[in-house]
């Protein structure tokens, strides 16, 4: 899937948008451009004229325009880029958007514990990723407002209609049937909270591969006693590989090297619902990754057990298995781009769930495809620049870099790679290199295309009316 520049990256994913009137597309497609040139999460720093900012408030207030029909857009355009595509990993995994609401007075919903008061909206994010990594964008964005009460302990006398599994499996089925009209296979990858009944059986009954970490070890299992149950088959098989997994410094835990003992082995699960008195038979294999000799003190060990119904007859099928649950972190990152990092969209003071929701997913879009850019600069940096940014952002990053190149520096080629123009974006965004702890991230990258905006706006001005003369 080739990248493109902001213009024609806004016209593909929302250029085909049926808002009922065309001036209302253009305004879409507008207001997209601007967010992928300089993402923030208030619309007056995302509009630049008071022009631009009218025409957004004006958009965003619309009633006329339902936020399902932005999302529409996206949802095409991502199934559309999986095209190419024999199967694409996607990842299914909620969120919640915290929200201002001081006054209480905006029809937001409850987020977070019941004891904090937060106000916002919950979402189910299906996250499509090409095989080999590199992210392509959202097939589905199902929201919600909760309503605010005590915690409920009769999840299992209630049915799935009543309970928040239901947007599990709306997502699940909207990228199953995007997929499907594309000629791609979808491959579900879902964490802890996949890990239930209506969930596991609706992957299954999709005919499309799955992972899901499973948090539920003492399942019973068809064929055994009653004492005999998952996690005692697991822990009793062989190990049958080792690998070793990075695992990233965080505020709580040292960064590492972790041991993984790979174990596997198939089971047939038996499935249970009491609110309809429901059993189901599902037949998986199971992947299980647990770290051995490199725990530190007073830490828990990583452990991972998978269930999926992909083979795991050869020592191939199983390392794809875990690579593609990595995959799944890449749902965190584009979160973290979009709720707090690069998009910021939770700094959003829009006054209505309507509004919000529109705003977020043109955000969650432009998050994408920052994820991409930083995909793209560690697995493709010497890739030209032109398949990524147009030629006034390249003009402009170029001259920017001329006017700020360090002592000793070499001039900067006249047609840079992805990798150089990206690195030069994160440096004008504050990046230092080694020092700032790793590779380019979403802030540094989304600074810089902010600080070459404007010059590259002047550099097409400036030539379209030289053209005039």
């Amino acid at each position: 899937m080739n990248a493109e520049s902001a213009k024609d990256w806004a016209e593909g994913v929302f250029g085909h948008a049926e808002l009922g009137d065309s001036r209302r597309t253009r305004r879409l497609v507008q207001l997209a451009v601007e967010a992928a040139k300089h993402p923030a999460g208030k619309v007056l720093e995302v509009c630049k004229t008071s022009a631009t900012r009218q025409g957004a408030y004006d958009f965003l207030n619309n009633p006329s325009v339902a936020p399902e029909a932005v999302q529409e857009a996206v949802t095409i355009a991502a199934a559309r880029a999986c095209s190419g595509e024999n199967f694409c990993f996607v990842v299914v995994d909620g969120t919640s958007l915290t929200l201002k609401d001081w006054r209480r007075n905006k029809d937001f919903g409850a987020v977070g514990s019941t004891n904090n008061g937060a106000r916002g909206l919950k979402v189910m994010n299906a996250y499509a990723i090409a095989a080999d990594g590199t992210p392509i964008g959202l097939l589905g964005q199902k929201w919600w407002r909760r309503e605010a009460r005590a915690k409920r302990w009769d999840c299992q006398d209630r049915t799935v209609d009543e309970k928040e599994t239901r947007y599990w499996l709306s997502a699940i089925r909207g990228s199953e049937l995007c997929l499907s009209a594309a000629g791609s296979r979808a491959w579900f990858q879902l964490d802890r909270e996949g890990d239930r009944y209506a969930t596991l059986k609706a992957l299954n009954e999709t005919e499309q591969w799955f992972t899901v970490r499973s948090t539920y070890g003492h399942r019973f299992l068809v064929g055994e006693p009653r004492t005999r149950r998952l996690r005692h088959v697991v822990a009793a098989s062989k190990v049958r590989r080792w690998f070793q997994l990075d695992v990233p410094a965080k505020f709580d835990r040292p960064g590492r090297r972790a041991m993984m003992a790979v174990r596997t082995t198939s089971v047939v699960l038996e499935m249970l619902e009491p609110a309809r008195g429901e059993r189901y038979s599902l037949p998986v294999n199971v992947v299980d990754a647990r770290e051995v000799g490199t725990v530190p003190r007073g830490a828990k060990p990583i452990h991972w057990r998978l269930l999926t119904n992909r083979p795991v007859v050869t020592d191939a099928d199983v390392a794809i298995v875990l690579r593609g649950y990595a995959q799944r972190w890449k749902i965190e990152e584009l979160h973290r781009t979009w709720k707090s990092g690069a998009c910021r969209v939770e700094e959003s003071q829009l006054r209505t769930a309507n509004g919000v929701m529109k705003w977020a997913i043109i955000m969650a879009a432009a998050a994408t495809r920052i994820e991409r850019l930083k995909h793209l600069h560690r697995t493709s940096p010497t890739s030209d620049a032109a398949s990524e940014f147009s030629k006034w952002e390249i003009e402009a990053t170029l001259v920017m870099k001329r006017k700020y190149l360090r002592k000793g520096e070499a001039q900067p080629a006249q047609r840079p790679s992805i990798g150089e123009v990206i690195l030069w974006l994160a440096e004008f965004g504050g990046y230092t290199g080694k020092s700032s702890g790793g590779p380019p991230g979403s802030i540094t990258i989304r600074r810089g295309l902010d600080f070459i905006a404007p010059v590259a706006l002047a550099l097409e001005q400036i030539e379209a009316e030289y053209k005039m003369r």
